[in-house]
């Protein structure tokens, strides 16, 4: 078993490989693979069944002891048409610090268990059989990384769970011309029926082109071309007219809800001398969450959550679900249960989620792993992986709400410490600068220093009434 399905479902491009599947694994415990550069040749004595975590029974290897320092490894070929293209690695999660070898050759570092990142791997290729190693450090017992739920003892008790270390997300390969869009952020403007588009690209020349279409259904509605003289770009594009507004938002016919999960296709297009060089496929939903007078709205509506606590462990597969139909799988029973969206408890998500809570109406308030205790080096891991994570999921409308802290977890002197309760103030501001469009909560639950929204968390315990 391993995971096939498009690993980015709201930045699609059709020329992909899945990276998934069965690799070449060590441990290294005496952490000598980097002297003895196992990178360039190394005899491997086990494998294991990509994106499942050593720890899972799905990996093939089930293994919960303490192993911090471990080895991936695996060989595959470039398609003969991705020849003249830039091949771009991806690693959509990977627990906690890895560097990646291709071909014996460094290609990157990257730090954070929870956020997504690629690399360009083109320069390191040689179109025979290409390999790619991957050397990662897991720091099991260390509290002052983000790590959420996973324990740092050495077996699971009590609220805690087993550790997630080495890959855990889909791994996956991607062709794309030289010139390409590397990015783009969707803003929905429900009040003015319009949606807000921020583009970034990785190179123009002179003839460069944009060209953006909005489909409803297999109708297309609406396009926009335009010259490229800059690599990046903005541009606003009317999705229904103001005029029939009213009656959108009245008849809830128009506007992303729980309810109502109505979305748009929209297909992104980059024209140099007259070929489109690169074309990226998405969706959006037109989506407007504010309060007002202690009231929250949804889409200028007065909204009730009944929100769900989802902790998004598997038995067999820990942090990574075991298959897509999971995803599904959870989100219906919550619905059929009464319960109109969830708060991600202590993990990022896989955007496979992110995408079915999109089409199923499933609002998500999303957070990330905290730290189980503080000191100055959180500070930077938890900014940078924030800064990771609302980059890559910011154009999902199910995602109404930030939690950058969880019951004063990484920050348990809050109360009384100015420095802690400085980095909560930093983060939530750090995370509406990012985006203004959601609500952000200081610290859910517990000491709120500035927040959005006053989060309580009342435990009983079990208690008997006298």
């Amino acid at each position: 078993m391993h995971r096939k399905e498009y690993p980015r479902p709201q930045f699609v491009r059709n020329e992909w490989m899945n990276l998934n599947g069965e690799w070449n694994f060590d441990f290294d415990d005496n952490n000598i693979g980097q002297k003895e550069k196992w990178f360039l040749n190394h005899e491997y004595s086990k494998k294991i069944n990509v994106p499942f975590a050593f720890q899972t029974k799905l990996s093939g290897i089930h293994d919960k002891s303490y192993h911090d320092y471990m080895w991936y490894n695996r060989t595959f070929a470039i398609p003969k048409n991705w020849e003249d293209k830039r091949v771009i690695l991806h690693f959509n999660a990977v627990d906690y610090e890895c560097v990646v070898y291709v071909n014996g050759c460094f290609a990157c570092k990257h730090i954070g268990g929870q956020s997504s990142f690629s690399v360009d791997i083109t320069d390191y290729l040689n179109y025979s059989l290409e390999e790619v190693t991957v050397y990662i450090y897991d720091p099991s017992t260390d509290q002052c990384i983000p790590r959420g739920k996973q324990y740092w003892k050495e077996n699971a008790e009590s609220i805690w769970y087993d550790r997630t270390s080495g890959i855990w997300q889909t791994v996956w390969l991607e062709a794309v011309n030289s010139s390409h869009i590397k990015s783009f952020k969707m803003t929905p403007d429900v009040d003015n029926g319009q949606l807000n588009v921020d583009l970034r690209f990785s190179s123009i020349n002179d003839n460069s082109e944009l060209l953006i279409e909005v489909y409803e259904k297999e109708n297309k509605i609406q396009s926009l071309q335009s010259k490229v003289s800059l690599l990046n770009v903005n541009h606003t594009l009317n999705i229904y007219r103001n005029d029939i507004f009213n009656s959108f938002v009245h008849n809830n016919e128009k506007v992303w809800s729980p309810e109502n999960p109505y979305l748009y296709g929209i297909i992104f297009k980059l024209i140099e001398n007259n070929e489109v060089v690169d074309e990226v496929t998405s969706y959006f939903g037109m989506r407007k969450i504010h309060a007002k007078d202690g009231i929250v709205y949804l889409n200028n509506r007065p909204y009730f959550q009944k929100l769900v606590l989802d902790q998004g462990y598997w038995r067999d597969g820990l942090l990574t679900a075991p298959s897509d139909e999971d995803f599904v799988k959870d989100i219906v029973l919550a619905k059929q249960m009464g319960f109109n969206g969830c708060r991600k408890h202590q993990k990022a998500e896989d955007p496979r989620f992110l995408y079915h809570a999109d089409k199923l109406g499933f609002i998500v308030w999303g957070e990330m792993a905290n730290c189980a205790n503080y000191d100055d080096t959180t500070i930077q891991k938890i900014s940078n992986e924030w800064i990771e994570i609302i980059n890559r999921d910011y154009n999902h409308p199910c995602i109404i709400t930030w939690v950058p802290l969880n019951e004063s977890w990484g920050v348990p002197f809050i109360s009384t410490s100015k420095v802690q309760q400085e980095h909560s103030l930093a983060l939530y501001h750090l995370i509406h600068s990012l985006d203004e469009t959601r609500f952000v909560i200081s610290n859910d639950g517990w000491e709120l220093t500035k927040t959005d929204i006053c989060a309580i968390h009342n435990y009983n315990h079990g208690q008997k009434d006298e």
